[in-house]
């Protein structure tokens, strides 16, 4: 336990301003341009989408399912972070560095896979629908490497070797809500992914076992209780991205929508990842108490 001197407390407040806002620039830009249009976007999506919406959305997660196909090296982190001065040896050591060092780190990689995201989503604009659907798996990739990537940046590893089963599904299940948020498209629903972060972080989901219908507890998180959950997330997630990528194909639009999409949108989970982990980090450092239970009998 560390107090937290009067620059991390502000980072804490300017978290909370955060929390308090409505959604990224992306959702704020896209509803803004489809609010008077908001008919002709829906008239865009083709039926075929829609009724498909569900298969993409199960093909899309059982392709994140495997987090070692983020493509995340801890390894890569560790050697950004001596760009700054952090002498570290392991990812768990990073939480002993100062958030200040830890920020331009993270800053650093959020840069580069929104770099990645606009040049993977190049060119998809001008073939229609098939290469706007077919870039989300992409797009999705780049997300869950984004968020894996600031989590390491400040301490927090999906994959620590040292993790027991319940932890790197804990950690897994952790960087789909941040992605949830991420991509809210108003601010009800940001304060309804924030507030599942927050009771899914205190071990108390009760909407989730109830759901599942099961022995779901905060000491077991079973494998089909987790692809459960991952399958409703990322099906959240594609049904509102696609009402996003609908308003590229609007004639006049294009050319804004289609170049800038995924770069904005990697910014938007990018944003929502800073600022999460860095508030974890903090409540860490300040010693708030653990409520989940890590035991598995």
């Amino acid at each position: 336990m560390a107090k937290l001197n009067s620059t991390e407390v502000k980072i804490l407040d300017e978290i909370a301003g955060w929390k308090a806002e409505g959604p990224g620039f992306l959702n704020r830009a896209t509803e803004f341009v489809s609010k008077p249009i908001g008919w002709l976007t829906d008239k865009l999506v083709p039926e075929s989408v829609k009724g498909s919406a569900s298969d993409i959305a199960d093909t899309i997660a059982e392709k994140l399912k495997d987090v070692s196909r983020w493509s995340v090296n801890p390894q890569e982190v560790l050697e950004a972070t001596r760009e700054f001065e952090i002498t570290a040896n392991s990812i768990p050591e990073l939480k002993k560095a100062s958030i200040h060092d830890l920020d331009h780190v993270a800053q650093k990689f959020i840069e580069g896979n929104t770099r990645v995201a606009t040049l993977s989503g190049i060119g998809t604009g001008l073939v229609g629908w098939p290469g706007l659907i077919a870039d989300l798996p992409t797009l999705f990739l780049l997300s869950m490497r984004s968020i894996h990537q600031i989590a390491l940046c400040y301490g927090f590893d999906p994959n620590g070797e040292n993790h027991t089963d319940f932890e790197r599904e804990f950690e897994t299940q952790y960087i789909m809500r941040i992605f949830k948020i991420a991509t809210a498209s108003d601010k009800v629903q940001k304060q309804r992914a924030l507030g599942e972060l927050k009771d899914f972080e205190a071990g108390r989901d009760e909407e989730l076992a109830r759901e599942i219908g099961s022995d779901y507890t905060t000491k077991q998180l079973g494998k089909n209780a987790s692809s459960f959950v991952s399958q409703r997330i990322i099906r959240e997630i594609v049904e509102q991205t696609i009402s996003k990528k609908a308003a590229a194909l609007v004639p006049g639009l294009g050319a804004v929508f289609s170049a800038g999409f995924n770069y904005v949108y990697l910014k938007d989970v990018g944003e929502a990842a800073y600022m999460l982990y860095r508030e974890r980090f903090l409540l860490d450092k300040k010693g708030r108490k653990k409520i989940i239970q890590i035991d598995i009998e």
